[in-house]
């Protein structure tokens, strides 16, 4: 198999997850629609170009840190189906992972729209 017929090969599995995820996990949906909307709300408010690569950036790394998390959880009871300390402190940590940038993700949110909004007559 030929070095580009590989890397082809691997980008079409990588594409299948992330369908399987937005059709199996609510958190990631529900991020990718927020995700949308804050791009429509960009175009809307007119925001630069480096707040709006800003903005990509953070969903991005926002839908990449539940696509981690989703992953850990599934390694995780595929290790050990039944409750488990260690196992559960495992899980937490990647949902806290997931919490802190959907924080982050929002306080950048705010700093590069508030301004907007406020010169919207």
């Amino acid at each position: 198999m030929s070095h580009l017929r590989r890397k082809v090969n691997n980008a079409r599995v990588s594409w299948h997850a992330v369908v399987s995820l937005w059709h199996e996990e609510f958190s990631f949906r529900l991020q990718a629609i927020f995700g949308i909307i804050v791009i429509g709300a960009s175009f809307v408010l007119n925001i630069s170009h480096i707040e709006f690569l800003i903005v990509l950036l953070m969903i991005g790394t926002v839908l990449a840190v539940e696509a981690l998390n989703t992953a850990i959880e599934e390694l995780c009871d595929h290790v050990t189906p039944e409750e488990h300390p260690k196992i559960g402190k495992i899980k937490d940590l990647g949902s806290g992972a997931s919490l802190l940038i959907g924080i982050a993700a929002i306080i950048v949110g705010l700093i590069i729209f508030i301004p907007h909004l406020l010169l919207v007559p």
